[in-house]
């Protein structure tokens, strides 16, 4: 930790791609509510459906799902167990962290790795009623992981130099 600086800017330009992503999310969840709510009227009140809207509504929630991974990355907000490394103090709490870290970024780079490799494969597949190109819907797998992983370094880094500054209050 000491060789490697990470500095502020760093942590700047994740709260950024934090801030965009949250905005796209809710601008996917609006209007996912939105044409929900006009397949409700379309259907009930027009007796008319529309013939789109439920895929509509299926890829926008896997969006929301999988960008809500990354923001969860980002403010430390997936559950973990944590009592083991609550329990260690100094190196062996390190460890525990640094392991828990390295799990977490092997998932994500196999998740980068087939979601990119998932593309190749649905790009010339055709969503039945929008028309749209599978991989829209199936990018979201490669897209949230490689936020995450960015999301990842940061918080690895801080929570890092957090154990080191404990450790270092405690020893002296």
């Amino acid at each position: 930790v000491n060789g490697l600086k990470f500095t502020k800017d760093d942590k700047k330009i994740s709260d950024q791609i934090n801030s965009v992503i949250e905005y796209i999310a809710l601008v996917l969840l609006f209007s996912m509510v939105v044409v929900v709510f006009l397949q409700v009227i379309f259907r009930f009140v027009l007796h008319n459906s529309l013939s789109w809207s439920e895929e509509f509504a299926r890829y926008t929630m896997i969006w929301l799902s999988f960008l809500g991974i990354s923001i969860g990355v980002k403010k430390k907000a997936h559950i973990g167990v944590e009592i083991f490394a609550n329990l260690l103090k100094g190196v062996f709490k390190k460890v525990i962290i640094i392991f828990a870290y390295m799990f977490s970024f092997i998932f994500f780079f196999i998740l980068v790795y087939y979601g990119y490799k998932i593309l190749s494969v649905t790009k010339m597949q055709t969503s039945p009623s929008m028309g749209i190109s599978m991989a829209i819907p199936y990018s979201a797998i490669f897209f949230s992981a490689l936020v995450s992983i960015i999301h990842l370094i940061v918080v690895f880094w801080e929570d890092l130099r957090d154990t080191q500054h404990k450790t270092l209050q405690v020893e002296e």
